[in-house]
Formats: structure tokens, sequence, C-alpha cells
């Protein structure tokens, strides 16, 4: 019965271009989360400074290392931490109109696969994780379909999200597959809010435990 909310905002500047395909970037984060249910590890706000050599294996593939000072100070403990982290990050996004969608669905619907992987060490800035290191990821497979005559979509969807560290802590070691519904609304120069639906099993699989839940969600994407 807990609600999460996450404000992120990445501005980032080119420092050095190596070529047309790897780029030298400088980039802050400012992130706010809070939840109705005062956990501290939900209620804090952070801060990064970091640089990042940037690499494209394709146009649909993105491949980062870095390093990054990050601060973090939660509202209810007051208790502020900083370390130095070290990153590794992989993006992918793809759209292509196949065959089958061109015979069977709405023109300009389209299949997308989006996903993310990356790696940090510390993966947390608690003492107790010092050194561990997080190795995490999601990827999803969707069918975006126009809405009768409007700029909006919808997009059914199946989705796996998995994390693994040095440790074994359940909640650091988890497979989590899913499937919903996306409502996709652009803005006008770029960007969109969503508005979803999926159903998520979790297996912990360092304990060996299991969940399920139906879960709501509203995001927003935008690039400047």
């Amino acid at each position: 019965e807990n609600a999460k909310a996450e404000f992120y905002l990445k501005p980032s500047i080119t420092l050095h271009k190596f070529n047309d395909k790897t780029v030298l970037v400088a980039y802050s984060i400012f992130a706010v989360l809070q939840d109705r249910k005062g956990f501290s590890f939900n209620n804090k706000a952070t801060f990064s400074l970091g640089l990042e050599l940037q690499h494209k294996l394709s146009n649909a593939t993105r491949l980062s290392f870095g390093i990054r000072q990050k601060t973090e100070h939660e509202f209810l403990t007051r208790v502020t931490r900083s370390r130095l982290i070290l990153t590794a990050d992989l993006n992918v996004y793809k759209t292509w109109e196949s065959e089958w969608v061109k015979k069977r669905l709405k023109p300009g619907s389209r299949i997308i696969l989006s996903g993310w992987a990356n790696y940090r060490y510390p993966g947390s800035l608690h003492r107790s994780e010092d050194d561990n290191g997080l190795l995490q990821g999601a990827f999803k497979f969707a069918t975006s379909i126009p809405l009768r005559d409007t700029k909006l979509s919808v997009a059914p969807f199946v989705s796996l999200k998995a994390k693994a560290d040095h440790k074994g802590r359940a909640f650091n070691n988890i497979i989590e597959p899913a499937f919903g519904v996306d409502l996709n609304i652009p803005f006008k120069r770029g960007g969109s809010i969503s508005v979803g639906t999926k159903s998520v099993y979790q297996w912990r699989h360092a304990t060996g435990t299991s969940e399920a839940a139906i879960l709501g969600y509203v995001s927003w994407y935008k690039k400047f």
C-alpha cells in the first residue's frame, strides 16, 4: 500500500568528441525520492557530479564507462553520505515495423525494444555496502499502436528486470518478469508522458522467496 514519487534531472555537456561514435561527457544528477510510508531509503535527495566516456556501438546501442561523486541526504534520519562510484552502462532503444505488424495492426504501429543495464561499485552509499558492487538491468519489448486519429498510442509489453550483487543481499538478487500496457502521450517537441499498469512477479533467487503484485505508475521524459 505504499506509493513512491521520484524526480530525476540530468544536465550534461560534451567535453571532447573523439570521433562520430565516442565522446567524453561531464554531467550532474539531482534526484529527490519520497514515499507515503516514510522509509528512510525512499525519502532522500541525491546530487552527483561525474565524467563518462560514451561509445555508440550502433544507432540503437550505447556503452558508457565513468566515475562520479555522489552525495545523498536522508530527510528523516538527517544522515548525509558521500562516496566516489565507478559506473558502467549499456543503453538500448530500437524501433522497427515488421511485416507482421504492417499486415495486422493499424498503420503507424511499430515494435519497440528498450532497455538498460549497469554496474555500480559500490552499489549503495551505506557503510555496509562499501565493498559491494551491484549489477542490474531491465529490458522491455512492446508494440506501440496509434489510437484512432490522435497522437496517443497504446503499448502492450512484456519486460524482464534482474539484479545481482557480490554479497547475496535478498533485495539485490532478484529476477522480475512482468507484462502490462502503457498509454503514451507525446510532447510537441520530444518526450512523452506514460501512464501504465503491469502485473509483476518477483523471485529473490538469493533466498528462494517470491512475491507478485499489480502496479500502477505515471512517468514522464523530456529532452531539452
